[in-house]
């Protein structure tokens, strides 16, 4: 009876209200008698949850997250986050717990975690609405004062298609004239390697397929050497690096052997040790990543990669080490990334075909030397010439960004 008697009132009181404001000349006897209808209730602007299966039976229920910042620590009995989910408008800072101020994943999107390293390092989210101001970088990325753009000197191992050395030098060549107006290319110096090759070739090649697009190629002077060999000494392009780097904002990009930095920074520690504070090196696989156990860059020249990772270890230079976060993009770009890897095949395009995995993506591991810097930057890396955290944040910086890497591959050729 009480349900019935609840019904009748809830009629009257719109009736009535409906009589006083009809005898008032309101008129509006047929809007007051409309019934409420509750306010839709709202998304949660971003969701957390623990799906991966790791401690069945006692899964982390579904978080909701409303704007600002949160502290997961301990909130789920595995002390992971497998999932998050984004509602349309608002975006998801990830932070690991290494107290970095950059954020490890930004999402807009619902993302899967699981079987990613991410996963067990969130410890902090902070919830946006898009268009909100993003966390601020703890330092700028180097620039070059006059131009203001990141001013890079590549050190490549390309050689001619089949002239001994891996192809993926020629594909990343081809990947950074697509991105070259966004960098001060101060220099590309071309056969840097131990292997012995045709230098002579290797420069024509790359001076003729790519010397429009990127400035400053040019040959290796150490060719063919290495660093024990040439130890002491400071040969043509290895001293044009150590006046690049005292005048300072430059950034070594490592695509090979690491025979000319190291030289480079060997005359430094001798001859003037204060600037070693201005070298800072991006290099990749010159360490085993998880999945990834070869290190071809370190192993064609050892005492090279040695000194350099023993000079970063004792702080005395900036050495980024990436591990084999690019080869493990390019290995999943269509698979995990999404990304559509489809390319061309004119201009640049006939050159990004030259290597490619079994899915068709262009082998452009080199590139996430110079992919970094243009998706996010590398404040929060480690520069100690460790790879740890770096691998697994340039992996998902990677692929994240993937599909506008190729987007701007496509509209640059």
């Amino acid at each position: 009876m009480s349900g019935p008697r609840h019904r009748l009132r809830r009629r009257r009181l719109p009736l009535i209200l409906a009589g006083v404001t009809a005898l008032a000349g309101m008129g509006t006897y047929a809007m007051a008698a409309q019934p409420a209808r509750p306010a839709p209730r709202a998304a949660a602007p971003v969701q957390v949850f623990d799906t991966c299966g790791y401690g069945r039976g006692t899964e982390w229920a579904p978080r909701s997250l409303t704007e600002g910042t949160h502290d997961l620590t301990g909130s789920a009995a595995d002390r992971d986050i497998s999932g998050v989910k984004v509602t349309s408008g608002y975006r998801a800072l990830l932070f690991d717990d290494t107290g970095a101020t950059r954020p490890a994943l930004t999402l807009t999107a619902d993302r899967d975690l699981c079987g990613s390293a991410l996963n067990d390092r969130i410890r902090r989210i902070v919830v946006q609405r898009v268009g909100a101001p993003s966390a601020p970088p703890t330092t700028a990325e180097p620039t070059d004062p006059a131009s203001g753009k990141p001013k890079v000197w590549v050190l490549s191992d390309l050689s001619i298609p089949g002239g001994g050395t891996d192809r993926d030098d020629i594909v990343t060549m081809a990947a950074l004239g697509a991105y070259a107006p966004g960098f001060d290319i101060a220099r590309v110096s071309v056969g840097s390697t131990t292997v012995p090759i045709d230098c002579d070739a290797a420069y024509t090649y790359a001076r003729d397929a790519f010397g429009s697009r990127i400035p400053g190629i040019v040959k290796s002077s150490t060719c063919g050497k290495d660093y024990n060999g040439l130890k002491g000494t400071k040969p043509g392009s290895v001293g044009d690096l150590v006046g690049a780097i005292r005048a300072g904002g430059l950034t070594v990009l490592n695509w090979g052997p690491m025979t000319e930095t190291a030289l480079a920074v060997r005359w430094l520690e001798t001859h003037a040790p204060a600037d070693l504070s201005k070298v800072r090196i991006v290099t990749h696989w010159t360490v085993s990543s998880p999945g990834y156990p070869d290190k071809y860059n370190c192993n064609k020249d050892r005492a090279a990669c040695s000194y350099l990772h023993d000079m970063a270890a004792d702080g005395k230079i900036e050495l980024i080490e990436v591990g084999a976060a690019g080869q493990k993009f390019v290995d999943r770009a269509k698979r995990s990334c999404g990304a559509d890897n489809t390319v061309p095949d004119t201009g640049l395009g006939t050159y990004l075909r030259v290597k490619r995995t079994s899915d068709g993506t262009p082998d452009l591991s080199d590139a996430s030397t110079f992919l970094l810097m243009k998706t996010g930057g590398l404040t929060g890396y480690a520069t100690d010439g460790t790879a740890g955290a770096n691998f697994d944040k340039a992996f998902e910086q990677l692929c994240d960004n993937g599909a506008a890497i190729f987007d701007r591959l496509r509209d640059n050729l």
